[in-house]
């Protein structure tokens, strides 16, 4: 009766081990499609550009500069002014004469040179052109804010699809758990913690799905329209070729011959030394010309009876003239010292420039070291990653002999999960990296760049 029993007792154990523990299938070869994009990514960079609120005061400030541009070239037209004034003749106050006079005075004066007009010239022209390399550094700014999160979605997205395998390897070893909880192989504690890292798991699916909202909310608030839709997307060979750097990016003197907001203030600079140099104008040559007309019922012009004329008079007193002026302005204390305020607010901007760059130098060093390290961080997750799927591998082939169960299993499925939020996360930061070198250096291409 007791061998019987004892017999019995066995094979319900082995049924039941056979039955909690069967072959899993396991594959973590993940099948992940490409996304397809009905829409030219080009369209949404150049909409963006065009609309976007900063790109469209730069472009005002450009056109600014212009007329301020065009009027120290041109400072050769002639200013002409026209007065007038009616003047009611009395004989003597309050008795008013029986005729009224029309005066007409025409003058116009052109600048033929002076000793600041070159410099007024030239300081006009580079501001302009400092405009100009402000306007492309507000180009490069929303290129770089639309291509890193559109980077960030696609990131994100591979993320998504690859959890989604993930959960589904999940789902078949929580229920391979639960035949073995029912079984009274796997300790209830042991499936609780299960279903918790599970929520977890979840928790952080929709924590990228919420961030990839976020990205899509900083591309709708560059312009007043809302730009962006599900059509736009990156292909594989455009984010391979945007997340490659050059050794040259890293170096300053590269970023000093190509970034735009340098550039611009380095015509800022050359503008401002212009305008100190030409801000005392003490010699001008002037052609001048002035003419008198006067119409009336009785001119006050008499005739050689002493009598009154009737009709038009033409400069009447020989007032009329055309000539050419020189003026030399010897000594304007005012003028001096306005003249070397501007030379220390141009000093002051040197020294602006000076931090400005050496900001940036700092930065890159600090890029640079950032960079290697990020990637470095990438390396070593692709590695843990690499090693938990062998160890997995392992564990599919232990359970088999019983030597591992499906707990085990799911601890090192969920570990992979976790490897790919952080994958992402540090995929991000190297994006953010990544752009911030091409902001520094303005790549940009060529067809959203003014000369």
């Amino acid at each position: 009766m007791k061998i019987h029993t004892r017999l019995s007792l066995f094979v319900i154990v082995l049924s039941s081990k056979l039955y909690a523990s069967p072959q899993l299938d396991l594959n973590l070869e993940l099948d992940i499609d490409e996304p397809i994009y009905t829409k030219d990514i080009n369209i949404l960079f150049t909409q963006s550009i065009e609309n976007s609120y900063k790109v469209l005061s730069s472009k005002y400030a450009i056109e600014s500069k212009e007329h301020l541009f065009d009027s120290a070239r041109y400072y050769y037209i002639p200013t002409v002014s026209v007065s007038s004034q009616v003047k009611q003749k009395m004989d003597r106050p309050g008795h008013p004469s029986p005729f009224t006079e029309f005066t007409l005075d025409l003058s116009a004066k052109m600048k033929i040179w002076s000793n600041a007009t070159s410099e007024n010239r030239d300081s006009a022209f580079y501001y302009l052109k400092s405009a100009k390399e402000n306007y492309n550094e507000s180009v490069s700014e929303i290129f770089r804010k639309i291509n890193v999160n559109l980077l960030k979605i696609e990131y994100s997205l591979t993320f998504l699809a690859r959890s989604e395998e993930y959960r589904k390897r999940m789902n078949v070893l929580l229920n391979n758990m639960e035949i073995s909880a029912r079984s009274g192989l796997l300790k209830k504690s042991d499936k609780i913690f299960a279903e918790v890292t599970v929520k977890k798991f979840d928790e952080s699916i929709l924590n990228v799905l919420s961030q990839i909202e976020q990205y899509k909310s900083e591309m709708d608030n560059i312009t007043s329209q809302r730009l962006y839709d599900e059509g736009y997307g990156l292909d594989r060979d455009y984010i391979n070729s945007v997340m490659t750097t050059k050794p040259e990016y890293f170096e300053i003197e590269n970023v000093m011959k190509n970034n735009f907001s340098i550039l611009s203030k380095k015509s800022e600079l050359v503008a401002e030394r212009k305008k100190a140099e030409g801000s005392n104008e003490y010699f001008t040559v002037e052609l001048q010309t002035v003419h008198d007309i006067k119409e009336h019922k009785k001119s006050s012009t008499k005739n050689e009876d002493n009598q009154a004329t009737y009709g038009y008079t033409y400069d009447d007193n020989g007032d009329s003239y055309i000539g050419i002026q020189f003026s030399f302005n010897g000594i304007n204390y005012g003028s001096y010292k306005t003249q070397m305020s501007e030379f220390e607010l141009y000093k002051q901007k040197m020294i602006e420039f000076d931090e400005f760059v050496h900001g940036i130098n700092v930065e890159i060093i600090a890029l640079k070291e950032q960079y290697a390290l990020v990637n470095k961080r990438i390396d070593n997750i692709n590695n843990q990653v690499d090693l938990t799927t062998d160890v997995i591998n392992s564990q599919m082939n232990e359970m088999s002999v019983d030597e591992s169960s499906v707990l085990d299993v799911f601890r090192n499925v969920s570990s992979l999960s976790d490897l790919e939020v952080n994958h992402l996360m540090a995929q991000n930061e190297l994006v953010d990296v990544v752009n911030r070198i091409y902001a520094l250096n303005s790549i940009l291409p060529q067809s959203y760049v003014i000369k």
